[in-house]
């Protein structure tokens, strides 16, 4: 398919009217007060000759996928095909059921997942405990909150170079260290992933932002400099191209900032206002540079297959505009390939989804390449906050080499350490000890489990099981999928 460079298409991914200073949520941190001054250093593109010095890095090919398997895992779970033969026989998706938790349940749930990361955060000290020298220590550290550390080829010298000298510049110079990733910031709006629950912050995210803060305590124990995780949520970027919707990812954003007290976090982990930090030519620089992309993806076939290959992860991030969830149900089973039996009307809509996100795509990779990485985007936030960007550790959601990827849930088959919270709903498997994990809403809903929300706000908080429902629920749908 010949993907067009029109400026039509282009302004999909262009918004307008960002705002130009911190917010006072931001701002309001025991780091920003401390080490903050009266306003963020803008770096502008005269500075930055255009493209940063992390983007002139990039291993080729150049345009560097944020794939995860993952992302695009509703088109392997069985609940979808259990779901479509439901919907095809004349029966409806179920409705979850639903209880409301008071105040102090609730806090009981928070208690229950501090002790489930508590093994995790104990590991974190025993592996930098095994070393004697300080950088040493926190790079162990940091290795055992990771995953996928052959992908970042954590122990590859040459592609852990920088991440090493910037470590050291740290120990040297007593500076907190920063580690910082753009991640989240609202929730995916695939109606089967995230439901008509899932828009504000639940238990998948109250889990991944726990995790860091273990991280970030456990460094402080190492490091008398401090240690902060900075979070730079990315889907406000992702508005035209994506169709999240701004004013919900507003609100999910100030949403997560009043939770962050109540799940005992200080400035251990910093979640930023993204926008604020955005440069002035962020829409001209965007704009120009997805032209290049998509000269790159004719005239290069390995950015060709790239991008092919994140076309397909997308289809399951990017609004399909379908409000019927039964229709979303034959709908994403025709997206994942399983077209027979669908109607002919919703089977020509999926193809032409899955055309309209081949032409997204490469604005997709120019706002993630030309915009976060060739602008600073992370630099600009960790200055604007009061820190140096040249000595934080840049980490990511996505394997790329020399950027750790630290882990956002504990593992066990209800949290695979690769599924985001943006894309999954918190899950509470009630055991003598109670787990916590992450899965889609048609998984839930399928294997009837039941929906706790708050019952102040009727927020959604997590679907909850038992064990015997995990495993009874799975051998369900796999018998209703074969």
């Amino acid at each position: 398919m010949k993907i067009e460079a029109t400026s039509d298409l282009i302004r999909i991914v262009l918004g307008k009217g960002h705002p130009s200073t911190v917010s006072e949520a931001a701002k309001n941190t025991e780091a920003h007060g401390a080490r903050h001054p009266t306003s963020a250093r803008p770096a502008d593109l005269a500075e930055l000759g255009g493209e940063s010095e992390a983007s002139s890095r990039t291993a080729a090919p150049r345009y560097q996928s944020a794939v995860t398997q993952p992302a695009a895992g509703l088109a392997r779970a069985p609940e979808l095909l259990a779901a479509k033969q439901r919907v095809l026989s004349g029966g409806r998706l179920p409705a979850a059921s639903v209880r409301f938790a008071g105040p102090a349940e609730i806090d009981v749930f928070l208690g229950e997942l501090d002790q489930a990361i508590r093994p995790f955060e104990d590991c974190l000290r025993k592996a930098g405990a095994r070393h004697g020298d300080r950088a040493a220590q926190l790079k162990a550290i940091i290795k055992k909150a990771s995953i996928q550390t052959s992908k970042t080829r954590f122990e590859c010298p040459r592609d852990m170079a920088e991440f090493d000298a910037r470590l050291a510049r740290i120990v040297r110079t007593g500076e907190p260290i920063v580690l910082a990733m753009p991640e989240g910031g609202g929730k995916v709006p695939v109606p089967l992933k995230t439901g008509r629950f899932g828009r504000g912050p639940d238990f998948a995210e109250f889990l991944g932002i726990k995790m860091r803060a273990a991280l970030a305590r456990v460094l402080r124990e190492f490091h008398p400099g401090g240690a902060h995780v900075v979070v730079v949520p990315d889907t406000c970027l992702h508005t035209r191209d994506m169709g999240f919707c701004a004013d919900e990812v507003r609100s999910h954003l100030e949403q997560l900032w009043r939770d962050l007290p109540r799940l005992g976090v200080r400035d251990e982990v910093i979640v930023a206002d993204t926008l604020a930090y955005l440069p002035a030519d962020w829409g001209s620089v965007v704009e120009r540079s997805a032209a290049e992309v998509v000269a790159s993806i004719a005239e290069d076939e390995a950015v060709r297959e790239a991008a092919a290959a994140q076309s397909r992860s997308l289809m399951f991030i990017k609004d399909c505009g379908l409000s019927d969830e039964d229709e979303a149900v034959l709908f994403y089973a025709a997206v994942a390939g399983h077209p027979d039996g669908i109607p002919a009307g919703l089977a020509a809509q999926a193809r032409a989804f899955q055309a309209a996100t081949d032409e997204v795509t490469p604005l997709y990779m120019a706002i993630n390449h030309h915009g976060i990485r060739g602008l600073g985007l992370i630099e600009r936030v960790v200055d604007g906050l009061g820190f140096s960007s040249a000595s934080y550790l840049r980490a990511s959601v996505h394997a790329k080499p020399g950027c750790p990827r630290p882990a956002l849930s504990v593992f066990h088959a209800l949290a695979p350490v690769a599924l985001l919270p943006m894309h999954a709903l918190g899950v509470r498997v009630i055991d003598e000890t109670p787990r916590w994990g992450l899965s889609f809403d048609v998984v839930g809903r399928m294997r009837g489990w039941q929906a706790v929300c708050e019952a102040t706000t009727g927020r959604f908080l997590f679907y909850e099981t038992t064990q015997e429902g995990v495993e009874m629920g799975g051998a369900c749908a796999e018998r209703a999928a074969a």
